[in-house]
C-alpha cells in the first residue's frame, strides 16, 4: 500500500513524521542487534557442547576398555561402572542442552529475523519518502 504523503502539508509535520520514523527504527535496530548476540552466544554455546560431549565421548570408551579387561578386579569393576554410567548420563544431558535451541526454535527465530529485516526496510523506504516529500514544501 503506498504512503499517502499529501497528509504531511508543512515542513514540520515532515519532520514530526521523520523523527518517529527515526525513533521507531532505533528500536528495530536494537532488536537486530539482540538477535545477532542471541544468534552468536547460541553458536558458542554449542561449540562448548560439542567440546564437552567429544570429552565425554573419550572418557567413555576409556570406561569401556577398561570394563572389557578380563584381569579386572570386582570392586575396580563397579568403580568404573559408575563412572560410565555417570559419563553417559552427563552426554545425555549435554546433547539434551545443545539440542534445545534446534529445529523449531531455530526456524521461529530465523521468521523473526525476517520480519525485522522487512520492517527496517519499510521504515527506511518511508524515511525517503518523506524526506524527498519535504523538499517539495516551501512552509
Amino acid at each position: 500500500m503506498p504512503l499517502d504523503l499529501k497528509l504531511l502539508t508543512t515542513r514540520a509535520d515532515c519532520d514530526e513524521v521523520l523523527d518517529d520514523l527515526a525513533a521507531e527504527l532505533d528500536g528495530y535496530q536494537q532488536r537486530t542487534s539482540n538477535l545477532d548476540y542471541a544468534d552468536r552466544r547460541a553458536d558458542r554455546t554449542q561449540a562448548d557442547v560439542s567440546g564437552q560431549v567429544a570429552g565425554l565421548d573419550a572418557e567413555i570408551t576409556a570406561y569401556t576398555s577398561i570394563l572389557a579387561s578380563p584381569a579386572i578386579t570386582p570392586s575396580l569393576r563397579k568403580l568404573n561402572e559408575t563412572k560410565l554410567r555417570r559419563a553417559n548420563d552427563r552426554r545425555d544431558n549435554l546433547l539434551d542442552r545443545g539440542s534445545a535451541r534446534s529445529g523449531p526454535a531455530r526456524f521461529l527465530a530465523g521468521v523473526d529475523g525476517e520480519q525485522v529485516t522487512a520492517q527496517v526496510a519499510v521504515l527506511t523506504d518511508a524515511q525517503t519518502q518523506v524526506t524527498n516529500h519535504r523538499s517539495s514544501l516551501t512552509t
